[in-house]
C-alpha cells in the first residue's frame, strides 16, 4: 500500500513491554529522528522479548509451513489499537488491552 525501496525510510521505532500486556513504541534513537511524513513505520524489540512474545504457541505455529514468511511474500500488518497515537517531537504512544 505503501511503497518504498528501504525499511529505511520508514518511521523508526522500537517497542517495549511497559506493564504486563501493555507495550510502548519509543523513538529509536538510532535512526535520523521522525519528520511524521512517513509513509510507514518499522519497530524493533530485543530478542527476548521476541522469542517470549511466542511462548504461548510452542513450536506449533512457527513449526507449520503455512504459518512462515518466506523472503518475497507480500503481508501486511494492521494496529487499529494505534490509531489514537499523536504525532508528538518524541514518539511515545500506548497500547491498550484488547
Amino acid at each position: 500500500m505503501n511503497p518504498v525501496a528501504s525499511g529505511d525510510e520508514c518511521l523508526q521505532t522500537y517497542g517495549t513491554r511497559y506493564a504486563p500486556g501493555v507495550w510502548k513504541l519509543y523513538d529509536d534513537t538510532r535512526f535520523a529522528a521522525p519528520t511524521y511524513k512517513e509513509v510507514c513505520g518499522r519497530s524493533s524489540m530485543s530478542n527476548w522479548q521476541n522469542t517470549q512474545s511466542m511462548q504461548p504457541f510452542g513450536s506449533t505455529f512457527s513449526g507449520e509451513a503455512k504459518n512462515r514468511l518466506i523472503d518475497g511474500d507480500e503481508y501486511w500488518v494492521a494496529f487499529p489499537e494505534f490509531a489514537h497515537c499523536g504525532t508528538a517531537d518524541k514518539l511515545t504512544c500506548t497500547a491498550p488491552k484488547p
